[in-house]
């Protein structure tokens, strides 16, 4: 049985066999040269790192440059977040620079969202994407959740969750993340089965499937 931890900004020693983590790096925050013992990993320009200023073209060229990388899994996170004070405008274009890159490179995209669930399902309905894309710390109720899942939005869920919306993500369109909790994976993954009232195996072995389907692009 593995535990797979989609979202994490801990690194954990590759000794552990039995966990699978996406490490993710933030451009322009976090250096990239020094991840060549990691397996996986996600990059992205994250909302709340828009630098000042009009011009991102150098920050968009390195995250290309990065992205091709085949330790590049996924794309982000990337996103929108209402309660930041960068303007609404810049996050939506460079958030919707990062879903044509995710694309171009057939990637899925991991998401940050804070109160523009709005904005973002207008973006999907208007680039139509073909890559999945993942809502990363999903901590909505039962009734976001299902317009999402309506959208085939996967959904992450961490240390802190809605039991309701987490049932209505399960099975297909369910994952587990640390992000930055103190838990170990496998405390969330237990605290998962309690709420699905699933024993752990039969959790674990389902993610196992749904990760199979993120990275078929099904």
């Amino acid at each position: 049985m593995k535990y797979i931890d989609i979202h994490t900004h801990t690194v954990i020693p590759k000794a552990q066999e039995n966990r699978i983590s996406f490490y993710n790096r933030i451009i322009g925050q976090e250096t990239l040269d020094d991840l060549s013992h990691l397996e996986m990993f996600s990059v992205g320009i994250h909302p709340w790192f828009i630098p000042s200023g009009e011009n991102n073209d150098q920050l968009l060229k390195l995250l290309w440059e990065k992205a091709k990388q085949p330790e590049v899994w996924m794309i982000g996170e990337a996103g929108l977040d209402k309660l930041h004070e960068t303007p609404l405008e810049r996050q939506l274009d460079l958030f919707e620079q990062q879903v044509l890159l995710a694309e171009e490179l057939h990637k899925p995209l991991i998401i940050h969202c804070v109160k523009a669930w709005s904005e973002l399902i207008a973006l999907r309905k208007k680039i139509r994407p073909l890559s999945p894309w993942l809502i990363h710390g999903f901590r909505g109720k039962r009734e976001l959740a299902e317009q999402l899942l309506k959208e085939n939005i996967y959904l992450s869920f961490g240390e802190q969750f809605q039991p309701a919306a987490l049932q209505t993500a399960w099975p297909t369109h369910l994952f587990l993340e640390t992000d930055e909790s103190k838990l170990d994976i496998r405390e969330i993954y237990e605290k998962a089965a309690a709420a699905l009232s699933v024993p752990i195996e039969i959790l674990a072995g389902q993610i196992e499937q749904n990760l199979s389907l993120l990275f078929s692009g099904e």
